[in-house]
């Protein structure tokens, strides 16, 4: 912590400028929806349809549309950085009870990209799911070179030792069952957040991954480490894109701070479906004991407005459910769980804690049926004065 604030306080002393793009997408363009040049004949973006079943559902005006099809198990996955043992002992507990579902559809956000990726994959991916992130230190993924960093002005941190992990793990064999399981008509989805339009960007991995590109596997690392690259700490990755037949760059790095979890399906979520949503931590900061000095102050402020940032996903996520009269279930870190707040302190010993936690939630099926916040009961009515009792 002492690191990083004296690396923010260089940063402001010598007004570092952000790294330069050779040709970045004109606004005209950015900021316009774009359709793939070469789409999949089976695919839809769904996420439009679901916009509308809810906005109908909100108006009255019209009746909600009941889209047709089997119902379908979608996993959402939240980002959490350290955290991510939690929802990797979740999963694993839920292979153990024999209840797991194959995911018709599985969304991550930074660090939920990797493992919504193996989820997505299977039981098969479960013990390299826990040995990922059972015992990783932050060296594993990321090393401070905050001169270099502030000079360049690309990042505090080097993604040099993620990016080793990447291609280490993301390789034929894992590829193959991404393709066989696109084939089938299943979808993994993943989010980064596009440095200049700030705007989500939606990657198919599946799609990539059968496009017949010879760089489909360089692309896909690059995204999965682009949503792990925590903006100003990570260096952003660039990636070249062509629009309307001009040649682009663009800069993606986590999408956290744009979205915590969200839902994309090949084609309208079916009734009768189940949107699983795992959280990465805790779905409320853990309450200071002290108070706080003025740089923890705002740290704190920018972690809380994302603890709220995924509460109100998940509200959406809800009102989606509700509309399409689907099952919404939600696994998240209790509030009762001690460790240290910051999601970049990696500690083993914590990690198997957490892990042990979800193991032990997921093989329970200890599923929340609402989203926080909205359980009756659960929210304080507005204060009249400065006198108050508790419930039971």
């Amino acid at each position: 912590m002492f690191a990083l604030a004296i690396a923010l306080v260089l940063a402001v002393l010598i007004g570092c400028a952000g790294p330069q793009v050779r040709q970045p997408v004109p606004d005209a363009l950015a900021t316009k929806p774009w359709a793939n040049e070469k789409p999949s004949s089976d695919y839809r973006d769904a996420d439009s349809d679901s916009v509308s079943t809810l906005s109908l559902a909100i108006q009255g005006d019209a009746p909600v549309p009941r889209p047709a099809g089997r119902p379908q198990n979608v996993l959402c996955v939240s980002g959490g950085g350290k955290y991510a043992a939690f929802t990797a002992g979740a999963l694993c507990g839920w292979t153990a009870a024999g209840t797991r579902p194959d995911f018709d559809v599985a969304t991550g956000v930074s660090s939920g990209a990797p493992t919504a990726f193996m989820a997505f994959l299977g039981p098969k991916y479960d013990d390299e799911l826990t040995r990922t992130f059972l015992n990783l230190n932050r060296s594993d993924l990321f090393r401070w070179r905050p001169v270099r960093g502030l000079i360049t002005g690309r990042g505090l941190m080097t993604s040099r030792p993620l990016e080793d992990l990447l291609e280490k793990h993301l390789d034929d064999p894992v590829m193959a069952d991404l393709c066989a399981a696109h084939a089938q008509g299943r979808r993994l989805f993943v989010a980064t957040s596009n440095v200049l339009s700030r705007r989500v960007a939606i990657w198919d991995i599946g799609a990539i991954a059968c496009s017949g590109r010879p760089d489909a596997k360089v692309i896909i690392r690059k995204v999965i480490l682009a949503a792990c690259s925590i903006p100003g700490l990570a260096p952003p990755v660039e990636f070249d894109v062509t629009v309307n037949g001009v040649r682009y760059q663009e800069l993606h790095s986590d999408a956290g701070n744009l979205t915590q979890v969200f839902v994309r399906t090949a084609g309208p979520l079916a009734p009768g479906s189940n949107v699983w949503v795992l959280s990465a931590g805790k779905t409320h900061p853990n309450r200071a004991e002290t108070c706080p000095g003025i740089f923890e102050t705002m740290v704190t402020a920018v972690s809380t407005t994302l603890y709220a940032l995924f509460r109100a996903d998940t509200v959406k996520l809800y009102a989606l459910c509700g509309t399409t009269r689907s099952r919404f279930g939600l696994i998240a870190l209790p509030d009762d769980f001690q460790g240290r707040s910051s999601s970049m302190v990696f500690d083993p010993s914590e990690s198997q804690r957490m892990y042990l936690v979800g193991y032990q939630m997921g093989k329970n099926g200890t599923w929340e049926p609402y989203p926080p916040d909205t359980a009756p009961g659960t929210v304080s009515p507005p204060r009249a004065g400065l006198e108050f009792t508790t419930g039971k």
